[in-house]
């Protein structure tokens, strides 16, 4: 826990305005770990009483010493729940994609249907290479219970698909973020946010802030009067145990195995999805950050899409071009013709992300997500024609070509497919799909 002194001086620097980092001249890009302890939130962690302060503590997902998630709700008075956090980085061009995920081994509830075992949620920061050490702020995303909320300190942002929902406080380099408690909100329990600046409702609360060091909570009351340390662990510690669907880690693909009370309720993020945050899609938050953060938020100025690190994706989607080779319209008319793309029985792109109306036969049309005649048209910041995806090995990769009805019964022009084990690829050049419909140039890699 902090001294009486340190937690003063850490309650006088929280700021509610606007932040501007010192910048310095390039040198040697940090670490993954160094990024991440920079940009280290202040977890606000509300906690509550009626379910026991421990339900609300953060720890890891062993941290019982074991790797089953069937035994996580029983053990949670039988071990220390030290204090850890997981971390994710990706980089692409422009910016760092630095993710926090908060495990908590019990969400509990006043309703059976508001209890599962095990709970994973989390927050995004987006930060620009500006050609300092650690970059600069941009905006950030959380994650509370399958719903992805935006905060940005920066006018010139706009809303996308999704909508801005606040500013971010900082104390120095380290974003203000509230965990809500068991089960007692409308949002369920655990969720993230941008932490407001106030007390913890209802008068309890712990503020958990980046020591490198894992403290046990011992006591969850008080208005943010105890801060305890957490550690950073890689999510690769989750991430390499993910073809461990043995219904004892894993239920499913991204899915962990819990079986009191709702089972199988908690997702990893490779299996988290908002259902109305548009052409996003599931495990983007994950496997395609760049993807979500361009399609959420406009005016992000100079904004890559391609990665220069990132290994948490297993397939890499690509598509070229597409020609129409048949008049699909119910009139008879040119097809207005789009892809979808499916990846493992799920889509992962559809006519939001590219269309091109009254296409005649045997032209062929560069494919670009936003580009053409696209229904979400005009909304990314660069060109780009791939889709990252985080799915099962020697799982079902396809390509659809579609002509647009307006409708639910758009006309189906054919497919090309592929099962891939890790590190093959698979490469079409003007082919014809199964219709004979349409021809594609795409290429499919499952990378692992």
């Amino acid at each position: 826990m902090l001294t009486r002194t340190l937690k003063t001086g850490l309650a006088l620097s929280l700021l509610a305005t606007l932040v501007t980092f010192p910048t310095s001249s390039a040198q040697a890009a940090p670490s993954n770990w160094e990024l991440a302890s920079y940009w280290a939130p202040d977890f606000y962690q509300d906690t509550h009483d009626t379910h026991g302060h421990a339900s609300d503590y953060v720890t890891s997902f062993n941290y019982d010493g074991d790797w089953s998630g069937l035994n996580n709700w029983e053990n949670l008075y039988n071990y220390p729940l030290a204090a850890n956090v997981y971390y994710q980085v990706v980089e692409t061009g422009t910016h760092w994609f630095i993710s926090y995920y908060t495990f908590h081994p019990r969400d509990d509830g006043p309703l059976a249907a508001d209890r599962h075992e095990n709970d994973l949620e989390g927050c995004l920061l987006v930060v620009r290479k500006d050609g300092s050490t650690y970059g600069s702020f941009q905006l950030m995303e959380t994650q509370a219970h399958n719903q992805i909320y935006q905060y940005t300190n920066d006018g010139s942002i706009t809303n996308g698909s999704d909508n801005i929902d606040g500013g971010v406080r900082f104390r120095d380099s380290h974003p203000g973020v509230f965990i809500q408690p068991n089960g007692q909100s409308p949002w369920g329990g655990h969720g993230v946010h941008a932490w407001d600046g106030s007390g913890a409702p209802g008068g309890d609360g712990i503020v958990y802030y980046h020591g490198d060091r894992a403290d046990v909570p011992t006591s969850g009351a008080g208005n943010y009067a105890n801060w305890y340390s957490y550690k950073l662990l890689s999510v690769d510690e989750l991430w390499d145990r993910r073809n461990w669907v043995d219904g004892n880690t894993f239920a499913s693909w991204g899915a962990f195995a819990g079986d009191t009370y709702e089972q199988n309720s908690a997702k990893a993020p490779w299996g988290w999805d908002d259902p109305d945050d548009g052409p996003t899609f599931t495990g983007d938050w994950f496997a395609d950050p760049a993807h979500m953060v361009d399609t959420h938020l406009n005016n992000l100025g100079t904004f890559s899409h391609q990665y220069v690190y990132h290994p948490y994706f297993t397939h890499k989607l690509s598509v070229f071009n597409v020609t129409s080779r048949a008049n699909r319209d119910t009139f008879g008319g040119k097809s207005d013709i789009f892809v979808r793309l499916y990846a493992a029985g799920e889509v992962v792109a559809d006519a939001r992300l590219w269309k091109k109306n009254d296409a005649p036969i045997g032209t062929r049309y560069g494919v670009y997500w936003g580009y053409t005649n696209a229904e979400f048209n005009n909304q990314y910041t660069s060109a780009y024609n791939a889709r990252h995806v985080a799915k099962p090995p020697y799982t079902e990769m396809k390509v659809d070509v579609h002509d647009s009805d307006g409708t639910s019964s758009d006309d189906f022009m054919g497919s090309l497919a592929a099962y891939l084990a890790p590190g093959q690829t698979q490469q079409w050049v003007d082919a014809y799909n199964s219709r004979n419909e349409a021809q594609v140039t795409a290429t499919f890699e499952a990378v692992r």
